[in-house]
């Protein structure tokens, strides 16, 4: 019996040794799941190189857009500079604009510096430069969120452009007139205003209108898209020169009447509107594709 009941004592200690032999399921279990992780740490840099780059580069792509858009507007800058000034001297009588425009780009093409450094051209250059860099950083920003870029860029240029032309405006008219500077009227800031969102709209809502009906007629879709953004501004300045010679006038001639001022829309409205529409050239046609082309070439070359 006792020979019997040490056998089975023997059997049952053997029994318990394999069990707790046995690698535990914790351990299996944890083992599998080391690997599982080291896999996929394995294939993290592969997947990370997959995803873009766009919010690393963010700097960048806006380093890029201002400096694009002070390049465009040194572009435009000397003629634009030339043109409202030209337009502000004949509506005050300062200077005939034949004689303006025609002394002002001598003044440019014999003394360049000297004409980048006074106070006209750095007001023009400081507007160009912030509308074109609100439009670039929009668009860059919706770029990188994966947003349409179109009303936001409307918007925001609007605002700046706007506002920006209606002081530029506003001090031509106080630095050029032949009288002692005065406050300026509100009612020709709100003409200038009025001005100003006419001509966004001829630029935004109008090129697409007249654009697809040149399609229609059989022309290539760019070149009609090129000739819309460029023919719709100009054409608007007809409606526009005379809301914008009534603000410069009411600034001018405080006591003037309405119809002394009529009389002096009729007589300046063909040689203001051609300067006006002369001007949209640069404008919209040099710097707009100048800052592109700028824009482009920095973002391939450093991105």
């Amino acid at each position: 019996m006792e020979t019997a009941d040490a056998m089975k004592r023997f059997e049952l200690c053997a029994r318990h040794l394999v069990v707790t032999a046995r690698p535990p399921t914790v351990l299996i279990a944890t083992s599998e799941f080391t690997t599982s992780m080291a896999e996929i740490e394995a294939k993290v840099p592969a997947a990370m190189d997959l995803l873009p780059s766009t919010t690393s580069a963010i700097p960048t792509k806006i380093a890029i857009d201002i400096v694009a858009a002070g390049g465009a507007s040194f572009l435009v800058s000397p003629f634009i500079t030339t043109f409202d000034r030209a337009i502000i001297e004949n509506a005050n009588g300062s200077r005939k604009m034949n004689v303006a425009l025609r002394e002002l780009s001598k003044d440019f093409a014999r003394q360049p510096l000297s004409f980048i450094k006074r106070k006209e051209f750095l007001i023009v250059y400081g507007l160009y430069l912030a509308t074109y860099a609100t439009a670039n950083t929009i668009e860059t920003v919706c770029e990188t969120s994966q947003t349409n870029s179109q009303i936001p860029k409307l918007l925001g240029t609007s605002v700046v452009n706007i506002s920006g032309c209606i002081t530029k405006d506003r001090l031509f008219a106080q630095m050029f007139s032949h009288a002692p500077p005065h406050k300026f009227p509100l009612r020709s800031m709100g003409l200038f205003a009025l001005r100003d969102s006419m001509t966004v709209g001829a630029s935004f809502v109008a090129p697409p209108i007249f654009s697809a009906a040149l399609v229609s007629y059989g022309m290539d879709k760019g070149t009609a898209n090129s000739i819309s953004q460029l023919v719709c501004p100009a054409v608007w300045q007809l409606a526009s020169t005379p809301l914008h010679l009534l603000g410069l006038d009411l600034y001018n001639r405080t006591d003037a009447s309405l119809a002394s001022r009529t009389q002096f829309i009729s007589r300046e409205y063909i040689k203001s509107s051609m300067a006006r529409i002369a001007r949209i050239v640069p404008a919209f046609g040099l710097g707009g594709i100048g800052n592109m082309q700028i824009r482009s070439e920095l973002r391939s070359a450093l991105i």
